[in-house]
This record gives structure tokens, C-alpha cells and sequence, in this order.
């Protein structure tokens, strides 16, 4: 494959060159002593090692809309149960199989195999694992059906050997068709979400979304039989016109960056040898108006761990009383009758009372694999996020999103409240801190959660979730993202940073706290300079952030006792 473009290729294009990844003997391979060249093409077979560990590996199951049958289940169970691994649900509705040892690893990958399961495509320059909603075929406010989409897309994209490692980077897409999906969507690479055009429902399609940017409007309105083609020509375009050179700036954002949106456009009508239509009116909405948590659904995996007899359980129980089986991009495993969803859906719909509840919607957590795993994260960050003082935000229906390193495996950029744990000398001897996101927008408007904090000691967590889930419960509005939109959304991160300070210190009169709702941002910062608590010797907000800062958080200051 000639990469397309005038820049000196990278490392992984020029392999690539020499040998397809579809060619590639993983028979030829030393486990023991693998090489970074190895490495690469592993990991189009879902094959995962870092130089830092050669002697611990893992295998990324692929689910493509986490759909998995009972007898699939079960052997996962079985061979994770004999060989002693952890297994880790992913935020693509995947699971990986971790601690492997180098001998295993083959014997494993083959079995997998043998049992039906893939792992191809899983990881590296691929199309990786199509997210639908769980409830894509049961759900009342479903007004397309996604999955067959998703089968005609896996039969011609996946293991198929000319499509295998070869776009420029990693590739995200999502199908929706219901109107309030049960996780936010914005951040992928194509998104396919819910729209309606002169009266016949379709999708309109966003690109350009990743870990910390939601995809944007590409003004392209499709038929659900038109999806797949359309899916079809976006991913030509990529590997076409891809940029190839630096791998930090190889993804589809990035294409369009350099491009403009426009191009890529004209590049996709070019394609498909057609204009196209502009888009139609978006009808998919907000995840945090999603009310799965209420239907009859048992949920398995916290943090996005599981082990494998809870594993067989699920299978036994799928098996014994004819149950569906989802993976979620909430890093879970779901167990329902379809049946169920729809009679219990009904009665939902008909309770406003229940629809229209603040309190309705149950908070989550999603994390990344952290430490153990992934030597860019400086926190083991699933069994530390056990310790940290979540509760005061999830209890509220605060969806936190946690990750170990600014990559975002945690999706911090697409959370209510985004979290990524560090280690930070900002406030006395290096000690574990958390750089701190708010406010992430879903439909209409989407946006990523913004950063307020670069580092606030884990010590001092639970007094800013508390101030911040406080502010929530006093707007009255339905979710965090529509407090967000109607009153974060109004200052900029200076102002809200200052904000946040000065509410810990308890320096907010009530007339100031009105005047935060009232949405005037002059008027706020003000108000804030006329607090007591407001250091006087600051001339500009960006130096009172400094002082307050310290004020709070340094050791040998401020106490919270």
C-alpha cells in the first residue's frame, strides 16, 4: 500500500509497505522476545504487548454492537477461569483478556478462534468494534433498526484481508437510531445518529470526533439503505487521503483539520459517483435523558471489571431462560428479556412523572484500564476509583468519566465531570491529584467537557464534588448536561475555576450564588472581586486562581478538619 501522501511516511507506514498486515505469520512469532516490528502487526490480530512488560499479554476480543451469544460466554469464561486472566470490558463494547503469558499466548488466540470469537481489527490502524445501542432492537423510542446495517458493514470490513491495518490510524464509528441512546456518542471518528428528512427517518453524519472532540455536523443526510454505502465511502476517503506522516496527527480529525470539512465532502460524493443530501433534522438526543437504568436489566461489571464466573453465570442464566446478552460502551455486560423491555418501556412512557425527574437518572463511572496495564497512566485507576469520593456525584446521576493519562481511554473529555489522575508537587511533596473536566454537551450541541483544574490533591476531592454537585441540585435542571448548557456553558473556565474556589472556602453570599444562576458573566466576576474571601492583592482572575489555590490546597496552609 503506497501511502497518498506528499510527506515522509512514518515508522508503521513504511512496514506496512513492506508487508501487508494481513500477511503477516503469527507462527513466526517470538513470544518471548517480541520486536516493536512484531508488536504492530500483532495488533491488528487484537495481540497486545508493551516493551516495558514482554512477558505479560492481552487479546481484545472483538463485539461488534456487544452482541454475544451464551455459548460464546461461556467459553471466554472457561478459557479466562484456566489460565488465570483478568478480563476488562472496554467503552467499545469489548473485552480483553489480560495477563497472558508469552506461551499461552498463541495456544489462547487459536482457541478463541476455534470458539468462534475474533479478535481481528481490535486495536492499531483498523476499523475497529461498530457501537449500536444495547437496546437497538427492543427499545420503544428505536426508530431504526441498526444491527442489520452492522452486519452487512462486518461482512465486508472485517477479516477481510484488504481492509485489515490499513487506514492511516484507528477508526471509531457508531450507528443510532434511537432517539435518547444509552451513552454518549459525539466522540467518534463517524457517527450515524438518528435524523428525520422530510418525513422518512435516516441519519445525518458527523466526523471528526475522538477521545477530547466531538464530531462535527458533515451536512450529509442518509436512508438507513443508503448507510452502508455512505459508511463505505467515508472509510475510501480515509485511507485515500489520510494523512500518513506524524502518527500524533494521522486520524480523521486531523484530515479534516487540514482539509476542511468541505473537502471531505466533495471527496465522499466523489466516491459514490453522487451529490448528496443536505442534512435533516437531528432527532437523537441527549444520553442523559436515557431511562434504561429503570427497565429490567441486570448489569454486570464494575469499573468495567468482571471475572470469569460471573461470566459463566451470565452465560447459564442467557442459556436457561432464553435471555439476551449485551456488552455496553458503559463498560458492562447486560442480561435482558427484550419482552420485558417493551412491556416495562410502555408503562415508563406513560409516567411523566418519572420522565420529566431529576432523580430519575442513575450516575456512572467509567474508567480507564490504568497503571497495571498501561504504562502512560500514572494511577491503577479501576480499584483507586473505588477510594475516591465518587459517591457524591453518581448519587446524584453525575456521569464520571476517569482516565490515567491525558489519552482519555476514560473518556474524561465526554463526562459530566472528567477526571485524570496524576501525581503533582503544585502544593507541598509530590502526592496523587486529579486534573479536573466539567461539562461535557451532548445533542443539540455538543461540545467536550471543559478543563477547570490542572491539579487538585486527592485529598481535597470530596469538598469540589460536593460544591459542584450542590450547584446542580439548586438549578433544578433535569440532568448535569442541561445544567451545563444553561448555566456552566455561560462563563468562560477562568470565571468557573474562580467560581469553584471561592465556593470551598465558603466565600459565597446568597446573593452572589443568584447572581450565578442569573448567567451574567461581568456581573459574577464582579461580585466575586467584592467577596471577602477574594485575594485583594490579585490584579488579575488568573493570579487569584494562584493564590486561592494555595489558599486551599497547600499542606501547610488551609486544613479541612
Amino acid at each position: 500500500m503506497e501511502p497518498n501522501s506528499p510527506i515522509k511516511p512514518n515508522k508503521i507506514e513504511r512496514l506496512k509497505t513492506r508487508l501487508q498486515p494481513c500477511d503477516y505469520d503469527l507462527a513466526s512469532v517470538n513470544w518471548l522476545h517480541p520486536d516493536d516490528e512484531s508488536r504492530f502487526y500483532l495488533k491488528n490480530f487484537g495481540i497486545y504487548n508493551i516493551k516495558l512488560r514482554p512477558e505479560t499479554w492481552m487479546i481484545r476480543l472483538r463485539f461488534d454492537g456487544g452482541i454475544l451469544d451464551a455459548d460464546r460466554l461461556a467459553s471466554v469464561a472457561r478459557i479466562a477461569r484456566r489460565e488465570g486472566l483478568r478480563i476488562l470490558l472496554s467503552t467499545r463494547a469489548q473485552m480483553e483478556l489480560h495477563d497472558l503469558t508469552p506461551r499461552r499466548v498463541y495456544p489462547v488466540w487459536s482457541e478463541l478462534r476455534e470458539a468462534g470469537l475474533t479478535s481481528l481489527q481490535t486495536l492499531t490502524d483498523n476499523l475497529r468494534g461498530i457501537l449500536i445501542d444495547p437496546l437497538d432492537d427492543c427499545a420503544p423510542d428505536r426508530r431504526i433498526e441498526c444491527r442489520p446495517i452492522l452486519e452487512r458493514l462486518q461482512g465486508t470490513y472485517v477479516d477481510v484481508p484488504e481492509w485489515i491495518g490499513t487506514l492511516p490510524r484507528k477508526f471509531n464509528a457508531a450507528l443510532i437510531g434511537r432517539e435518547t441512546p444509552s451513552f454518549n456518542p459525539w466522540g467518534q471518528d463517524l457517527l450515524l445518529a438518528l435524523a428525520q428528512k422530510g418525513g422518512e427517518w435516516g441519519f445525518n453524519l458527523y466526523l471528526g470526533g475522538k477521545n477530547s472532540e466531538t464530531a462535527r455536523d458533515a451536512d450529509i443526510f442518509c436512508t438507513p439503505e443508503e448507510a452502508c454505502a455512505l459508511f463505505g465511502a467515508v472509510l475510501e476517503v480515509y485511507r485515500r487521503h489520510g494523512l500518513r506522516g506524524s502518527r500524533a496527527k494521522t486520524s480523521l480529525h486531523h484530515l479534516i483539520e487540514s482539509a476542511g470539512i468541505g473537502q471531505v465532502r466533495h471527496w465522499i460524493e466523489e466516491a459514490l459517483e453522487h451529490e448528496l443530501p443536505s442534512a435533516g433534522k437531528l432527532r437523537m438526543r441527549s444520553s442523559a435523558e436515557n431511562l434504561d437504568h429503570l427497565l429490567p436489566i441486570r448489569r454486570f461489571g464494575r469499573h468495567g471489571e468482571i471475572d470469569p464466573e460471573t461470566l459463566h453465570e451470565a452465560a447459564r442464566e442467557a442459556r436457561t431462560q432464553n435471555l439476551t446478552l449485551r456488552l455496553t460502551p458503559r463498560q458492562e455486560l447486560w442480561l435482558f428479556d427484550p419482552i420485558a423491555i417493551q412491556k416495562s418501556s410502555s408503562i415508563l412512557n406513560s409516567q411523566s412523572s418519572i420522565l420529566n425527574s431529576p432523580s430519575a437518572p442513575k450516575g456512572s463511572v467509567t474508567a480507564c484500564a490504568g497503571s497495571r496495564y498501561c504504562p502512560l497512566a500514572l494511577w491503577e485507576i479501576k480499584p483507586d476509583a473505588r477510594h475516591l469520593p465518587l459517591g457524591i456525584l453518581t448519587r446524584r446521576g453525575i456521569r464520571v468519566g476517569m482516565s490515567g493519562c491525558l489519552k482519555g481511554c476514560g473518556r474524561h473529555h465526554h463526562a459530566d465531570i472528567g477526571l485524570v489522575g496524576l501525581r503533582s508537587n503544585a502544593f507541598g511533596p509530590t502526592e496523587r491529584a486529579l486534573r479536573v473536566f466539567v461539562g461535557a454537551l451532548e445533542a443539540p450541541d455538543p461540545a467536550p467537557a471543559r478543563l477547570l483544574f490542572y491539579a487538585v490533591p486527592e485529598r481535597s476531592a470530596a469538598r469540589l464534588f460536593k460544591v459542584i454537585a450542590q450547584d446542580y441540585e439548586r438549578s433544578r435542571a433535569s440532568s448535569f448536561g442541561e445544567f451545563s448548557r444553561t448555566v456552566l456553558r455561560r462563563y468562560d473556565e477562568e470565571t468557573l475555576t474562580l467560581w469553584y474556589l471561592l465556593r470551598q472556602l465558603d466565600g459565597i453570599t446568597q446573593e452572589t450564588q443568584r447572581q450565578f444562576f442569573d448567567g451574567d458573566e461581568d456581573t459574577l466576576r464582579e461580585a466575586l472581586r467584592a467577596l471577602p474571601a477574594f485575594p485583594k492583592e490579585a490584579r488579575q482572575i488568573s493570579e487569584a486562581i494562584s493564590l486561592l489555590s494555595h489558599r486551599l490546597w497547600d499542606k501547610t496552609g488551609w486544613s479541612e478538619e
